[in-house]
């Protein structure tokens, strides 16, 4: 017997609902949000920026047949910038992700821009030990909280050293159309994907990615992780011939190394590697890094400076997540993340560096940089929390330090990690607070001011509501 139930809560401030629709074991679920969120920035070379950004979106998950899982999401932003004008955007991915501005005739007048984000999933439990999915979502690899340096997901952050230069594009991660099952046996776990990037859009760009996870205890875990990313190369980054890839059916097969593969494809693609690990000594204190290998001469050369194309990452951090004192729940975080020059970078150029559109798969701290982050967290009965976070940035913004650099035959074949010359230094300092008075709306404000050889400010207040 199939059932509608509607949730209705009345109060002084609007309306929330909640539908629940089910058949038996199967149901689904729809929510609706609304935020408002006003933001005014300030950069060292720059005037002030004032944004005021509408979101409107709906949630849908639930259970199709038994064994089946279903979730989607969709989301409409529209942007009213004062004291600034937006680019129209002629739709090359590797700008960033199309947007349509709200012209009105005249270029200095259109400060106004829209744009769609949206995500769809299918899970299908096949057996207990084998999942099978597909659809359009973020994808994430690792452990690490704050960058992420295989695959990212969703996570994105300012980066004040961007958003000056990037203005007009956004720069948030986008999803990719994938395939991809999971193998679960216990101790161990082996899962792969299969996804469709795009950095020029007459171009095809894959990226595949497998992984092995050992569950060595309840509390302890490493995994071990390949990707390959691959595409039709192009004349605007210095290419004389052009070249059409389709999908390589070999990095389709399951369990087959990448490292071996890539050489019966014709030794042309990007492939990297990497390696992870978390340990949680409590229910709420884990320990945990991440090592991305990029490319190397050879496993002896971590620290060898005069080859370019030794390319590695790390990142390693302490967590503690909702560990209770007093009347409080504390979380805290510590993270140290390193990137070498050239990371992410690719010799044969947008179609086979690691991005999509426009956005670094990995960290978007991008090649040459390192951070030390730290962030405290303190919540108090489920409506009320501040965050108080600081980071330390140091970007090298010479050749090898941005993710379209182009290693080309002739240039130097040494690297410089942060070299003192080129390489700026600042500081963000961050504070947010959260307040919900009813659980169906939020109210809040961020502040972040930036100190050092890059200065600046940024403020932000929004409010939300759920229907």
């Amino acid at each position: 017997m199939k059932k509608l139930v509607v949730l209705l809560i009345f109060c002084a401030f609007p309306l929330r609902a909640e539908f629940l629709i089910s058949d038996g074991e199967r149901f689904a679920k729809l929510k609706l949000f609304l935020k408002d969120s006003l933001q005014i920035g300030k950069f060292y070379n720059t005037d002030y920026k004032i944004q005021n950004t509408v979101s409107i979106g709906i949630f849908l998950n639930g259970l199709a047949a038994p064994n089946l899982y279903f979730n989607a999401s969709a989301e409409v932003n529209t942007d009213k910038a004062f004291g600034l004008s937006y680019l129209s955007h002629d739709y090359e991915p590797y700008w960033g992700y199309p947007h349509d501005v709200l012209s009105k005739g005249h270029p200095e007048e259109d400060n106004g821009r829209t744009w769609n984000f949206f995500n769809a999933r299918t899970d299908w439990q096949a057996a207990p030990y084998l999942k099978i999915s597909g659809g359009y979502d973020y994808l994430a690899y690792g452990p690490a909280r704050r960058n992420k340096l295989t695959l990212r997901g969703s996570d994105f952050y300012w980066r004040a050293i961007q958003d000056t230069a990037d203005y007009n594009y956004i720069k948030r991660p986008v999803p990719t159309p994938f395939i991809a099952f999971d193998l679960n046996l216990g101790f161990v776990s082996y899962s792969q994907h299969a996804m469709q990037l795009k950095s020029l859009k007459d171009y095809s760009k894959y990226l595949h990615a497998h992984r092995l996870d050992f569950k060595v205890s309840k509390n302890l875990s490493f995994g071990l992780t390949e990707t390959v990313v691959y595409g039709g190369t192009n004349a605007l980054y210095g290419e004389n011939e052009k070249e059409i890839r389709s999908i390589e059916v070999l990095y389709l097969a399951p369990f087959v190394p990448y490292i071996f593969a890539e050489a019966y494809t014709g030794d042309r693609d990007n492939k990297a590697m990497s390696a992870d690990f978390s340990w949680k000594l409590f229910d709420f204190f884990e320990i945990y890094g991440e090592l991305f290998i990029d490319d190397l001469y050879n496993i002896t050369s971590f620290f060898d400076d005069d080859w370019w194309g030794n390319k590695w990452a790390t990142s390693v951090g302490i967590a503690i997540d909702s560990a209770k004192i007093g009347i409080f729940n504390w979380d805290y975080n510590f993270e140290y993340t390193r990137i070498e020059p050239w990371v992410y970078t690719h010799h044969k150029g947008l179609g086979s560096e690691y991005s999509h559109f426009g956005n670094s798969l990995g960290s978007d701290l991008g090649p040459n940089s390192r951070e030390v982050y730290s962030r405290l967290g303190v919540l108090y009965k489920d409506f009320l929390k501040f965050d108080l976070s600081v980071s330390d940035i140091a970007k090298d913004t010479a050749f090898g330090g941005r993710i379209g650099d182009l290693h080309k035959e002739g240039d130097p074949t040494n690297k410089k990690y942060l070299n003192p010359k080129t390489t700026i230094h600042y500081q963000e300092y961050g504070a947010a607070i959260l307040f919900k008075p009813f659980p169906i709306w939020h109210i809040g404000a961020k502040q972040y001011k930036i100190f050092g050889e890059y200065k600046g400010s940024r403020t932000e207040a929004f409010t939300g509501v759920l229907f």
